[in-house]
């Protein structure tokens, strides 16, 4: 899986290099810097097996927080532009079910450190009035997570780099000839967390902790193309 990421991470980075390769070559093509700023809305189902109480993991938990971000990118036509984009989620702290009889008892409580992606993505802006301009995008690329979780009985710790994919859609206004003003909602995928788990008592293998990690962002950038 990691050789698929790292390979998927080259490819982004090599789709991006060939864009800019392209835009030389056209007459009319811009290039960008965006930073962006907003709210993601972040969802982690779990699953796995805890070994030490014979039981699977269960449930999920939703939190929010910001996510910073910054892009550059190419504008190749009047309705397309590509971008490589970095955006970085830090502290978000998940409960889910750990042991499970007629009511819970035990918990896990998982911290994401931090859950960063590096996105290739292309845009399309069919429709331009006035000064605004809608637009639909999607990209790839890879996520890094790092992440812990403990239920007071077993704990684990552990680095993750998956394949990343992500859809959006918004609006934007140009405010200027250089700046440009967007707004717009996004979904990213960023793959399934897998975190080995000890047992307290003995520090014995105590199974596995699993979980999808997704988010919904809103968001709110600021463009300058030179």
């Amino acid at each position: 899986m990691k050789k698929l990421v790292i390979a998927g991470l080259f490819v982004a980075i090599a789709a991006f290099c060939a864009s800019t390769v392209f835009a030389s070559s056209l007459k009319n093509a811009k290039f960008y810097l965006e930073a962006e700023a907003g709210a993601t809305f972040a969802n982690l189902d779990s699953s796995g097996y805890n070994i030490a109480g014979g039981f699977d993991n269960a449930g999920d938990d939703s939190v929010t927080t910001v996510v910073p971000g910054i892009h550059a990118g190419v504008q190749l036509l009047d309705y397309l532009r590509a971008d490589v984009g970095f955006n970085y989620r830090g502290n978000l702290p998940f409960t889910t079910n750990s042991f499970i009889p007629s009511d819970p008892t035990y918990f896990y409580k998982t911290n994401v450190d931090y859950a960063d992606t590096v996105m290739f993505s292309l845009y399309l802006e069919p429709i331009h009035y006035k000064k605004f301009t809608p637009y639909i995008g999607a990209g790839f690329g890879a996520a890094l997570i790092k992440t812990g979780t403990d239920d007071t009985v077993v704990f684990g710790r552990e680095r993750t780099v998956n394949f990343a994919w992500q859809a959006e859609a918004g609006i934007q206004r140009e405010l200027t000839q250089h700046l440009t003003l967007r707004l717009g909602y996004r979904y990213v995928d960023m793959g399934n967390l897998k975190t080995a788990l000890i047992a307290y008592s003995d520090g014995t293998d105590a199974g596995e902790f699993k979980g999808d990690l997704i988010a919904h962002e809103a968001t709110v950038g600021l463009r300058y193309t030179f």
